[in-house]
């Protein structure tokens, strides 16, 4: 991966905790049928450099757009298709739609930068810039232009999260002793406030992805540590507006395919998650515990109590899935 991909490995060693135990290893109950909807993928190969369209049951989708060939998705809208690519060291969104229609939104690209994330009305991308300067960068693509925001003094180790409204974004923060949510008003008359979360970093390790906030509150996964057996990826729920606030369950699954139930996934630089727009689905992109040079794509939903394969292939390395179609 390139240099600007750095803040991926340091992220992917985080660790928060949540006090709640792992599910037994029985039988999969199978899914809950309200959950069961096909939703579709946007992954990227890093083998081949190609951006394929993944159904999470497994059946092909189709290329996303061959122009964007080579070039990684960091960020996706649902709502129209449109992905945030980066190439090098220009930043571009290309459509579903529009598969030749190649936009250029910054260029150049930071030295080393965060995943993006849309506003949920989709004018709105927003990415956090590493180096060479540490700031949140806002592109408006309705003015076609790019702000600079303070990240006041977060130091975020996920992408950023918009708010329902579309009017804050929520920045997650690491110290040695704490979990610290950093929401940011777009109003620049209002003022950044930072806010610990009631949350151990000892116990539970957060996976690196994008966080997504909803009517609910901050959503996030986080991957509980097991003293025997596979660990279980948990999906919670925080509200970064509340000092102190618990990470509440919302749903589980264990880290390893009922095909192989001792065969715990693993995590890499280029793994991450990536939650529906609904929060009811989890797409995961992580190391199978079977052995081989590969990466593989698993999908997480209610009702599930082990990740359910979508995508895992002798020496194919699919990362960043995103879900495009829900």
């Amino acid at each position: 991966m390139p240099k600007s991909w750095t803040p991926l490995a340091l992220a992917a060693l985080a660790v928060t905790a949540l006090g709640c135990g792992n599910d037994a290893n029985g039988p999969d109950p199978g899914p809950d049928p309200a959950n069961t909807r096909v939703r579709t993928l946007l992954v990227h190969h890093q083998d081949t450099g190609e951006n394929t369209l993944l159904n999470t049951d497994g059946s092909a989708a189709g290329t996303f757009a061959d122009a964007s060939r080579g070039m990684v998705p960091i960020g996706i809208d649902p709502a129209d298709g449109t992905a945030v690519l980066i190439d090098g060291t220009v930043i571009t969104l290309v459509t579903l739609g529009k598969p030749d229609q190649i936009d250029t939104i910054i260029q150049p690209a930071p030295a080393s930068l965060s995943l993006a994330a849309f506003s949920p009305n989709g004018v709105l991308v927003a990415l956090v810039s590493y180096a060479p300067t540490a700031a949140l960068l806002l592109y408006d693509r309705a003015n076609r232009r790019v702000d600079t925001l303070s990240l006041a003094g977060a130091d975020p180790v996920l992408p950023p999260a918009f708010s329902p409204d579309g009017e804050r974004i929520a920045l997650i923060t690491l110290t040695d002793i704490s979990i610290l949510a950093t929401v940011i008003p777009l109003d620049p008359l209002a003022s950044a406030q930072t806010r610990r979360l009631a949350v151990s970093r000892f116990t539970n390790r957060l996976i690196f992805g994008w966080p997504r906030w909803g009517s609910d509150g901050l959503q996030i996964a986080v991957r509980r540590v097991a003293q025997e057996g596979p660990d279980t990826l948990l999906v919670g729920v925080v509200d970064p507006d509340i000092e102190g606030t618990l990470l509440t369950e919302q749903y589980r699954a264990l880290l390893a395919p009922a095909a192989h139930p001792t065969a715990e996934l693993d995590f890499a630089v280029e793994s991450t998650y990536h939650l529906a727009s609904d929060g009811q689905a989890l797409a995961l992109g992580a190391v199978p515990g079977t052995g081989g040079a590969r990466h593989a794509v698993y999908l997480v939903t209610p009702g599930i109590s082990r990740v359910q394969p979508v995508l895992d292939t002798l020496a194919q390395y699919p990362v960043f899935p995103l879900f495009i179609r829900e």
